[in-house]
Order: structure tokens, then C-alpha cells, then sequence
């Protein structure tokens, strides 16, 4: 099961570096058609206008699907901004207690969302919804990347909450000692 879920948070993290390289490429191919027109524009007095239809639009979905989808695997691996202030200062049974409390509320608002936001996918299906660009893109493509990056998000915040009330710990919510070990 272990091997399983691992899998999934990098098959996500691996969906999210597809989308990072589909920004450059719709972001520098928009760049290189831009310089395109002004050099035809300087030379020939022509402007031929190359552009990529709603590339700012492709490119904030490939945004939100890099952010979404990167969620479970950030989280698995503990890189996420965690306020440790006051959990670094208490005693190791209450830490436990504290962080346990912390991932069943982390399941459920992460279950909140993706139930929510995989309905607004699913009704953005059902009633067409449409992107306002030039390109009438169907809503629930770019909505699907990012309710699946929250399913993965769910679904690594359960793993966690197992492991806190199983063992006690987890390896998302290890301690941070660099901060601390710093100040002290």
C-alpha cells in the first residue's frame, strides 16, 4: 500500500512538472512570435501578428494543475510551511496529541475542497461551461487537473492522519529542528 500511495503523490508531482513546462514553452513560444512581429515590423513595415490563442488563459491552468497536483507529494514530503512555534515548545506526548488533531482537521478541510471543488468540475461538465478566450475551451479540462490535484491532496492527508494515530508520527509532520536549533 505504502508503495502505492508514494507512487500516486509522484505521479501527481510528475503531472505538475509537465504543466511547469508547458507555461515556458506557451510563454516563450508567445515571446519568440512577439519578437518575430517586431523584427518583420522593423524591416518590412509589416506587423504579422503571430499569437497563440488565450496563451495567458493556457498558461493559468497550467498554473493551477502545476499547484494542485503538486500538493500531495509537497506534503508527503514535509516541504510545506508549517508554523511550528509553539508545537516545537511542547512536550513530545503532547506533540503527538497536538499534531494527530492536526492532520484529522488537515483530512477534513482537504476532503472539504476536493468534494467541492470535483462537484464544480462535474456541473461545469454537465451545463458546458466554456473559458472566455479565444479559444472556447470546455471548463472542466482545466478544472479536472486541479480537483485531481486535490484528490491526491485528500488522499495524503488521510495517509497522514493513519500514520499519526497509528504510530504516532509521520513522516509529513516530522519536527523541524533548523529554525529552532537556530534561535536557541
Amino acid at each position: 500500500m505504502r508503495n502505492a500511495l508514494d507512487t500516486l503523490y509522484k505521479a501527481g508531482a510528475a503531472l505538475a512538472a509537465l504543466a511547469l513546462i508547458a507555461i515556458a514553452a506557451i510563454v516563450f513560444t508567445q515571446v519568440g512570435l512577439n519578437l518575430i512581429d517586431s523584427i518583420s515590423t522593423a524591416l518590412f513595415g509589416v506587423q504579422l501578428t503571430l499569437l497563440i490563442p488565450s496563451y495567458a488563459l493556457f498558461s493559468g491552468y497550467a498554473l493551477g494543475w502545476a499547484t494542485f497536483l503538486s500538493l500531495g507529494y509537497g506534503f508527503r514530503q514535509a516541504v510545506h510551511i508549517r508554523v511550528t512555534i509553539l508545537e516545537g515548545r511542547l512536550p513530545l506526548a503532547a506533540r503527538r496529541v497536538t499534531l494527530t488533531l492536526v492532520s484529522i482537521l488537515g483530512a477534513v478541510a482537504a476532503g472539504f475542497m476536493a468534494w467541492h471543488f470535483a462537484h464544480l468540475t462535474y456541473e461545469s461538465w454537465l451545463w458546458g461551461d466554456k473559458a472566455s478566450g479565444l479559444v472556447k475551451l470546455p471548463l472542466w479540462i482545466p478544472q479536472l487537473g486541479m480537483s485531481a490535484g486535490l484528490i491526491i491532496f485528500f488522499i495524503s492527508c488521510l495517509d497522514t492522519m493513519v500514520e499519526m494515530i497509528r504510530f504516532g508520527q509521520s513522516a509529513a509532520l516530522k519536527p523541524d529542528t533548523t529554525v529552532e536549533d537556530a534561535v536557541q
